[in-house]
């Protein structure tokens, strides 16, 4: 039914088809007014292996001195991803370089930083099980393997970022689980880690419940929600779900997306209003029936689904693939697509991208275009998010784009900052 390693390759070919399939006259459409007074850096350039990461794709995580740490799918010594510190005078360390048989390739979904100041996450492949691993850096740098994933009940790769609760780690593996669903490779778990021992806290079946479980976020009483890109209405052809597994272990569906004007196939993980449990996100398709590009959406816990913004491309971007960061009730995020349209390398030729807000009062602005070559390129950020500083800015960072050369891509990647 469904094939994580076909996944990559069919968002690329879609996202063509998609930008190519959207009509100019849309430029005069966009619901969308750059926010003025710009303030974009880039902190970093990537150059690859072997001695520093390339093609970075997770949130950023930042300690108290300021630090920011991150994960990049490939550079490193083996080529094979790693972990990265950027300081606050702008010298990235590579903290880990990835060994495939070892400890795991091509790193997802962004880092967990403890009280402590330890590092974790996640690899969606490699490790002595094949099927990705669960790692930790100390504080003194020391790297270790928590669990490697078989790949069967216990699930398989892993490629977002974790939660913890009470000490033990929580996540979600998109494959393994149930492997009498989901065309023989399992539809997906969500997993608990205490030290190495590993717990299946649930099976998707790919059906009203969803398929290829995305990023956990928790509450304060320890209840974990988050989103399946597919499922749902229509089981194997359903559009994707939200859902709920609380502390007692119930599961609980809220919403079945349709593909249509409510969106479909959602990515990344929430964000949940503290004061009344609304949980927010983005869709990669649907909303808009000419542009087919997503939307931004909230649940309310009865279920109730609004979207708050349908992208229309072009300037306004389009096809988000990473989820939100929400700061004092206002969003923040990144598409794949759109924006400026002179940036047209060969892996899009609809733009690289924007930075986007969606103000209290819904207002929707782009804030920056990505340009490729200088500054980034946002186009398949698929895992990564964006992360708020000490200081007040944003910080992200691009999978293409940047000054460095990495094999036929347009750039190894940046880290970059944004601030309001």
């Amino acid at each position: 039914m469904f094939s994580f390693a076909k996944l990559r390759m069919t968002k690329i070919g879609v996202a063509r088809s998609l930008s190519a399939a959207l009509p100019l006259v849309m430029l005069c459409l966009v619901a969308a007014r750059p926010a003025q007074a710009q303030t974009y850096t880039v902190l970093h350039s990537f150059t690859g292996a072997p001695s520093d990461g390339a093609f970075a794709n997770g949130e950023l995580v930042q300690d108290a001195a300021g630090n920011l740490y991150g994960t990049t799918s490939e550079g490193g010594t083996h080529n094979d991803g790693t972990v990265f510190k950027l300081d606050p005078g702008g010298v990235v360390t590579i903290l880990h370089s990835f060994d495939f048989a070892n400890d795991g390739v091509q790193p997802a979904g962004g880092l967990l930083l403890d009280a402590k100041g330890n590092l974790y996450g996640t690899t969606p492949e490699g490790g002595h099980g094949g099927q990705g691993t669960v790692f930790r850096i100390d504080t003194d740098d020391v790297f270790k393997t928590l669990y490697s994933f078989k790949g069967g009940s216990d699930g398989g790769w892993p490629r977002s970022r974790l939660v913890t609760i009470n000490g033990d780690l929580y996540g979600t593996t998109t494959l393994g689980g149930d492997l009498s669903e989901c065309g023989g490779e399992g539809c997906g778990t969500i997993f608990k880690l205490s030290g190495s021992t590993e717990t299946v806290l649930y099976n998707f079946s790919g059906g009203t419940d969803g398929a290829r479980p995305q990023g956990l976020i928790r509450d304060a009483a320890g209840n974990l929600y988050g989103v399946a890109e597919y499922g749902g209405i229509g089981a194997g052809t359903g559009a994707g779900t939200v859902w709920k597994l609380d502390i007692n272990g119930a599961f609980v569906g809220l919403y079945a997306f349709t593909g249509g004007s409510d969106g479909g196939t959602p990515q990344g993980r929430l964000v949940r209003d503290n004061t009344n449990g609304t949980l927010r996100g983005v869709t990669w398709v649907g909303g808009d029936p000419v542009c087919n590009c997503g939307v931004v959406f909230s649940v309310d816990l009865s279920g109730h689904e609004t979207v708050i913004h349908k992208f229309f491309g072009y300037g306004g971007g389009g096809l988000p693939f990473v989820g939100l960061l929400d700061v004092d009730g206002i969003l923040y995020g990144t598409t794949s697509d759109g924006g400026d349209l002179n940036c047209n390398h060969d892996m899009n030729p609809r733009g690289c991208g924007v930075l986007y807000q969606i103000g209290k009062t819904g207002q929707y602005d782009v804030i920056h275009s990505f340009e490729g070559a200088t500054e980034g390129d946002a186009y398949y950020n698929l895992f990564g998010g964006l992360s708020l500083g000490t200081d007040g800015s944003i910080y992200g960072a691009t999978y293409f784009g940047g000054t460095g050369t990495c094999k036929d891509y347009p750039g190894c990647g940046v880290i970059f900052k944004y601030t309001p």
